[in-house]
């Protein structure tokens, strides 16, 4: 078996996802490199334009500077945690989770981390289900998925 040398964690900014990134971390201090991923849903776009909210080029505008500055916040929290850092931040549109697997082959990456869930209503994932689960079922790499940790009460 090889080792892992390389990591892409796609990332939607939920909670879970930044639970991802912080495993990522911490695999990827053992030498590997991280990717981290955002994919701005073009669906999302479509749905910004048809309701005339504002143009489309405008929505992927505030989406990637919204990004970026997500990136920005993470990338200082992870320099606290873990002296380890992100060797590439990718802001790219498309439909995340067939773009996902491409950029996965296009890197020759050798695992995806991902949250279990993301920003997605429980309705859309009950009927089309979610962007990890389609992941887990087309990937060709590993794909390690991270739930929120449990909090227990008593």
């Amino acid at each position: 078996m090889k080792g892992i040398k390389k990591i892409l964690v796609p990332l939607d900014f939920s909670e879970c996802s930044k639970h991802a990134l912080y495993y990522a971390l911490d695999i990827a201090a053992g030498g590997a490199e991280l990717f981290i991923l955002h994919v701005i849903d073009i669906d999302l776009l479509d749905t910004i334009s048809n309701l005339n909210l504002c143009s489309k080029e405008k929505a992927k505008k505030l989406m990637e500077k919204h990004a970026r500055s997500e990136f920005g916040k993470l990338r200082k929290e992870s320099a606290k945690k873990i002296s380890k850092t992100i060797s590439k931040e990718i802001i790219e549109d498309g439909i995340p989770f067939p773009h996902i697997l491409r950029k996965a082959r296009d890197l020759n990456v050798d695992l995806i981390i991902m949250g279990s869930f993301g920003t997605s209503s429980p309705m859309k994932r009950l009927f089309f289900g979610s962007t990890t689960e389609k992941v887990l079922r087309g990937s060709q790499i590993p794909v390690l998925c991270i739930p929120l940790p449990q909090v227990i009460e008593g």
